[in-house]
């Protein structure tokens, strides 16, 4: 659900209208966040717990 609202805010700031240098200064820092939140988020969603074989096999 956070994924989906992240490319919904990206998605917003990429058709903004340009009007002056200043819009496209915060609309390429707009999309540089939350592209890395993105990448964060998904990164973070998607990794199993590391269990090592000596570890487990001790209980």
């Amino acid at each position: 659900m956070v994924d989906v609202l992240l490319v919904l805010a990206m998605m917003f700031f990429l058709f903004l209208p340009i009007n002056d240098r200043r819009t496209v200064r915060m609309r390429l820092c707009m999309l540089c966040a939350l592209l890395a939140v993105f990448s964060i988020s998904v990164t973070r969603n998607h990794v199993a717990p590391a269990e090592l074989a000596s570890i487990v096999a001790a209980h």
